[in-house]
């Protein structure tokens, strides 16, 4: 992935903290706004970004399995 470069370093975490809210709440609209937002704010265009949650997603869902036993 490459280097994240922000032009507005407080909106970019505005915006991270919003999506990730907007999750919980199952809210696609906001999420996709926000995604937006992260990306003006930074160098990253949105399928970065969409990819940035998705690995996030995969890893957390790697040690959950492991932690809980579905490595065996």
């Amino acid at each position: 992935m490459k280097k994240v470069r922000f032009y507005d370093e407080e909106k970019y975490k505005w915006a991270l903290d919003s999506a990730l809210d907007a999750l919980s709440r199952e809210d696609k609209k906001t999420f996709m706004n926000r995604v937006f937002d992260m990306s003006v704010a930074s160098n990253l265009d949105q399928m970065d970004i969409l990819y940035m949650f998705a690995q996030t997603s995969y890893s957390t869902s790697l040690i959950s399995s492991f932690i809980y036993g579905g490595h065996k």
